[in-house]
């Protein structure tokens, strides 16, 4: 189980797909909460800087210069700007080194960079209010906003890391969320595979939380039910088949028997009498392998199992069938390595390698070459027959 497998399940798509979604909204959340505060910050400082430029505005032209500096003084944080400028742009008094170019004089206010007393080498960032005096003089009044832009980088890392963590946090939930669905799967599938082997018996597992797999599960067992329950009945018809038909052949045995008795000493009907008997015991053997068959699939049934070894089983087929090759002119050849015995029915197997041996032959060409060979496994202690065929 690798993360391929588990990023392509539907609960890791569906709390990706969550996680983006809920990202997405902390985003638009945060980024209206930003908006919002950042127009009330600018509407606060637009409102004081025309506060100001009203107070300052009515003040005479003799005293402008004086209130300005007491304005300065009064500011601790020095977060406001003060510059009264003469009509050629010298410097009449406050904290602004120069005039700033392009800053419209008709009381709009603007954001742009000035350059204060304090600090001239370095520019500030504020919103400047400037108005032309009747005296034909400048007067600018600003205030910084370097906190509004410290503001907006601190909301911007806020959705930087709040969209990466949740999306983390989404995906390492989505992969545990993962694990428990596929680790179902993979106990499905091994019962599957047994099933697929023929124990139709097995049974998908199901959980206590009554989910998804839960009720596939409980629909294919009750399928399997149902299956289980026909074969059962169609093995139960051809077992009651097979065991009423032997009574019958019994008796006719019996009967073919008696009169093979009674037939005196005639060599060609006492001839035919026992080659129908053999025919008659052969269909009596084959409905034993049956119910026997029948048996040992539903494990009821071990009597016919012993040790046995297929090399003996194997040149009793061989020998059997040697006459019918010479007829069709056919080869039958046989070779066998030393195996283990093992533990079966004797008689099943000899019944199998017969109804191979008789299926070559019967597809064998005259002149053809039929082999049959008995090797020791490899990989696994196991023994392994094979019939080749060449024409």
């Amino acid at each position: 189980m690798n993360i391929a497998e588990l990023s392509r399940t539907v609960a890791f798509r569906l709390t990706l797909f969550y996680s983006l979604f809920f990202t997405l909204c902390v985003v638009v959340l945060l980024g209206l909460v930003y908006r919002q505060t950042a127009m009330e910050m600018t509407r606060r400082v637009d409102q004081i800087l025309t506060l100001e430029n009203t107070r300052l505005a009515v003040v005479s032209q003799l005293r402008l210069p004086d209130e300005i500096d007491k304005s300065i003084q009064r500011d601790q944080r020095h977060i406001y700007f003060y510059g009264l400028f003469a009509p050629d742009g010298s410097r009449v008094a406050g904290n602004v080194a120069a005039r700033p170019q392009g800053t419209p004089m008709n009381g709009d206010i603007r954001e742009i960079t000035l350059l204060a007393t304090l600090a001239p080498s370095q520019p500030l960032p504020a919103r400047v209010l400037a108005t032309r005096l009747g005296s034909g003089d400048v007067l600018l009044i600003g205030h910084d906003v370097q906190q509004l832009i410290e503001f907006g980088e601190i909301m911007r890392r806020a959705f930087f890391w709040s969209g990466s963590l949740t999306i983390l946090f989404g995906v390492m939930f989505g992969l545990a969320l993962s694990f428990r669905p596929l680790r179902r799967v993979e106990q499905i599938r091994q019962v599957c595979e047994l099933i697929m082997r023929g124990n139709i018996r097995q049974r998908l597992p199901v959980g206590k939380h009554r989910d998804e797999l839960d009720m596939l599960s409980g629909i294919v067992n009750r399928m399997l039910d149902e299956i289980e329950r026909l074969m059962s009945e169609i093995k139960s018809v051809g077992d009651s088949i097979a065991h009423d038909l032997r009574t019958p052949l019994t008796r006719l045995r019996a009967v073919l028997y008696r009169m093979q008795q009674q037939l005196g000493d005639s060599p060609a009907q006492q001839a035919m009498a026992g080659q129908v008997i053999a025919e008659v015991d052969s269909l009596l053997q084959r409905f034993r392998a049956l119910l026997r068959i029948s048996e040992i699939e539903n494990q009821q049934r071990r009597a016919g199992f012993k040790q046995i070894g297929l090399r003996e089983i194997l040149e009793q087929a061989v020998s059997f069938f040697e006459p019918l090759a010479e007829d069709k002119s056919i080869q039958l050849s046989m070779s066998a390595e030393p195996v283990d015995t093992i533990y079966g029915d004797g008689e099943l197997l000899f019944e199998a390698i017969i109804n191979l041996l008789d299926n070559a032959i019967k597809f064998t060409p005259a002149g053809g070459h039929i082999r049959v060979s008995l090797r020791a496994g490899r990989k696994e202690r196991s023994s392994i027959l094979s019939t080749a065929v060449a024409g």
